[in-house]
């Protein structure tokens, strides 16, 4: 029997024969980032899995055969609430574990980029001015990765990273995650190095001790906010928030005012409450802030990596065993 994909995203030969050696009897429609609508209903009706991108996936009535829904993207909170997961026969599965190595880098680069104060050599530059100053504020004094401490707010497959390629550095981890268990033993650099974890009644400790937090948590109802004005005036003045999660997860307006009254040294942020970030957001003036246009997931083997992960859940799916990367709908990711 045929198994029938219907994709909103658009995979290259190499990806569509990988998929066909897995599962040779299977059809593949592919309609580039168009919405269940513009997709022929012939089609639909005989769709066993949908490909889902940047859109939600079909109804019921338009795919009664459909179940299993697969998404381009790690975060799922534009697509989880769709009536067609209501009756808990479709499967929803995302792309968590894609992006660990762009989004380390990333991290490492906004790190290091904070660290030896780019954001005043980038305003020098602006200015044509030439200027040695090493001012404790705005001048160019860095502070050191080594010896620093790290807080990760979320240890999954990109916190690991993350925490790998500080390790690297001589930097102390500390994480937060929802179920905090002891060391497992993970090493990087010279010797072994442990990671602190920490609970979510312990967030403020972790706050306190970081010189750079990190924040890579999805969106839901439990991350809404989850840095607000309470939360950042337990960091350091002398520390930095990177937040490459989902822009809800921080309190945007407190940050804003923490950031102006300095009572934190600055931040490098690549999501926000809104995207495109609008022209008068203040945080497009702030000399102590660095802006990425939700830019730290990308990278060019996306597809490779995107085809690699739905193609073991297309074995999974044909042969009847567990899919990776299934969403748990009451946790929201």
């Amino acid at each position: 029997m045929t198994l029938t994909i219907v994709s909103t995203a658009t995979f290259g030969a190499a990806s569509l024969n990988r998929f066909r050696v897995i599962a040779p009897e299977i059809a593949v429609h592919q309609f580039a980032e168009a919405q269940p609508g513009d997709i022929p209903a012939s089609v639909l009706a005989q769709a066993d899995v949908f490909y889902a991108y940047g859109c939600e996936p079909p109804s019921r009535a338009q795919a009664p055969r459909l179940r299993w829904v697969q998404t381009h993207s790690a975060g799922v909170e534009g697509i989880i609430d769709a009536p067609i997961f209501k009756d808990g026969n479709v499967a929803l599965t995302n792309t968590v574990g894609l992006h660990a190595i762009n989004m380390g880098e990333h991290t490492l680069m906004m790190m290091l980029a904070l660290a030896h104060r780019l954001p005043s050599a980038f305003a020098m530059m602006g200015k044509k001015r030439w200027s040695r100053d090493i001012s404790s504020s705005g001048g160019f004094l860095p502070m050191e990765l080594r010896g620093a401490t790290l807080g990760l707010v979320g240890y999954g497959g990109i916190g690991k990273e993350i925490a790998r390629l500080a390790g690297a550095f001589g930097m102390k981890v500390m994480a937060h995650r929802r179920s905090p268990s002891p060391f497992e033993g993970e090493g990087w650099g010279e010797g072994e190095r442990k990671i602190t974890f920490v609970s979510r009644e312990q967030l403020g400790v972790l706050l306190n001790q970081s010189d750079f937090v990190v924040l890579v948590v999805p969106i839901t109802p439990e991350t809404f906010h989850l840095i607000g004005a309470n939360e950042l005036a337990h960091m350091k003045p002398t520390a930095y928030l990177i937040n490459i999660g989902r822009g809800d997860v921080v309190d945007e307006a407190a940050l804003i005012e923490a950031l102006r009254e300095r009572r934190i040294a600055g931040a490098a942020l690549d999501v926000f409450h809104e995207e495109p970030l609008p022209n008068d957001n203040p945080l497009w003036g702030m000399e102590n802030v660095i802006l990425t246009p939700h830019i730290a997931g990308l990278t060019p083997n996306y597809e490779a990596r995107a085809a690699d992960i739905f193609a073991q859940n297309v074995r999974r799916f044909i042969a009847g065993e567990p899919l990776i990367n299934r969403v748990d709908f009451a946790r929201g990711y």
